[in-house]
């Protein structure tokens, strides 16, 4: 099956921290302010107008989940199969400026996603600011309640494609074109857990922790390196109860069409952490809800 999804594209948050939300990730992880209003702020870490956009709001929560298409023609592709699926389209209208055509819709397993044409490249690549400057929005980590309706939904209505797997979809990771490991990490439950950065080096991690600890906070988990991607990474809680990764090294699958997805065991494999040290449970309780319709 063809790819409809060329990438991750951005992740829309509700907060009632709107200029903490912004600092925080602005000192921590190093993304800059592109645009504000008096209740958004726009943020990004590269050539693209945004990729983290926070929305003052009476709850935190994500609101939407962007995902850039291929083009227009696969944005439409993707509309008709969401619709033949039968799921609610709550608006085709960009939700974001720049955008040229989009839908947003809401699923039967929490995420509201939104597929888009791409976000405009039109920011330097380089600035001053704190912070280490990752390259990307790498991928978000969502739970949803039914794991096989969820493959099923990605990898038919979406296009995705399957990357690894546990032997009993406890944990699914899926690609997009770009043919990094994940642009979509999921697992069971019912919030997004995380959203992830690409950084340069592993140096840019230690800068993370450094930074957590100038403002007397720590690390949620980390150093360690996942199974499924390869990737070193670490995680902190940002200001809303949402895990924030930064990774570096994840896999990138360069023969699409003979590639295997691997299947893990969750209990006896290292899937989770090859390095041995498990999540603690202040990991496993992080995430924000959907805010379907907002």
């Amino acid at each position: 099956m063809a790819h409809l999804i060329r990438q991750m594209g951005h992740i829309l948050m509700a907060t009632t921290k709107l200029k903490e939300s912004a600092a925080d990730l602005s000192d921590i992880v190093g993304l800059r302010v592109t645009h504000s209003e008096a209740d958004t702020v726009y943020m990004s870490s590269n050539e693209r107008q945004y990729e983290v956009v926070y929305r003052q709001a009476e709850e935190a929560g994500v609101m939407a989940i962007g995902l850039e298409a291929m083009d227009a023609a696969a944005v439409g592709e993707a509309q008709r199969r969401v619709q033949a699926a039968g799921f609610r389209i709550l608006d085709d209208k960009p939700l974001l400026p720049g955008i040229a055509r989009a839908f947003r819709f809401a699923t039967p397993f929490g995420p509201v996603f939104e597929i888009h044409t791409p976000v405009p490249r039109n920011k330097a690549a380089r600035y001053i600011g704190p912070g280490n400057r990752p390259r990307r929005l790498e991928h978000v980590n969502v739970r949803v309640a039914d794991m096989p309706g969820f493959r099923d939904f990605l990898t038919s209505a979406l296009g995705m494609k399957i990357s690894d797997r546990t032997s009993n979809d406890e944990l699914i990771w899926f690609r997009g074109w770009d043919g990094f490991h994940h642009t979509i990490a999921a697992g069971r439950g019912n919030n997004l857990h995380h959203y992830a950065f690409d950084a340069h080096s592993l140096e840019d991690l230690s800068g993370i922790a450094d930074n957590l600890s100038v403002k007397g906070r720590t690390l949620l988990w980390g150093l360690g390196r996942h199974g499924a991607g390869d990737n070193i990474f670490s995680y902190y809680r940002d200001p809303n109860g949402c895990a924030v990764e930064t990774s570096v090294g994840l896999a990138r699958i360069e023969n699409d069409e003979l590639y295997e997805p691997r299947t893990w065991d969750l209990q006896t494999s290292l899937v989770r952490n090859l390095w041995g040290v498990p999540s603690p449970a202040e990991f496993n309780a992080a995430g924000i809800p959907y805010l379907v319709g907002q």
